[in-house]
Formats: structure tokens, sequence, C-alpha cells
């Protein structure tokens, strides 16, 4: 299993698919095509145009074998 680990805090959300993305070694096409969604959905994920579902996001979980978690921090109030 992969682990990507990620500060969603530092990220744009279109700029973690396309992490994601080019950290597996994948082309937009090869994305595409892995979790069953057109190219141009991926470009426009990654150009922000769009924003993609958590459903997505398990998509690409599964078919990659990552895994995800996800930190809910509130850096007004960090201890």
């Amino acid at each position: 299993m992969k682990n990507f680990k990620i500060d969603a805090t530092d990220y744009k959300t279109n700029e973690i698919f396309k992490f994601v993305r080019q950290a597996l070694g994948l082309t937009q096409k090869q994305m595409a095509e892995g979790i069953k969604i057109s190219k141009s959905s991926v470009e426009r994920y990654e150009r922000g145009l769009d924003n993609y579902t958590f459903e997505t996001i398990v998509k690409v979980a599964k078919k990659y074998n990552l895994k995800i978690t996800i930190e809910l921090n509130d850096k007004n109030n960090s201890k």
C-alpha cells in the first residue's frame, strides 16, 4: 500500500489531485482511464475549474492501493 503524507493546508485541492497523479507516475490519460473518468475531467480538476468528489478520491485510492488519512486541524487553535 502506498502512503502519501500531504499537509492539505499547504495545497489547494486541485494541487493535491495533481500531486498524487504525478507521484504515481501517471499521465492525465492514464489516471482518467484507471478511474474511468474522462481525461478532460482530470485536466479540469488539476486546473481548479471543477471540484472532484469524495467518491473520486475513493476511486483513486482503491485503484492505486493508496491509504488516505484526513486530519482536520484548526491552525488558529493549535496547541
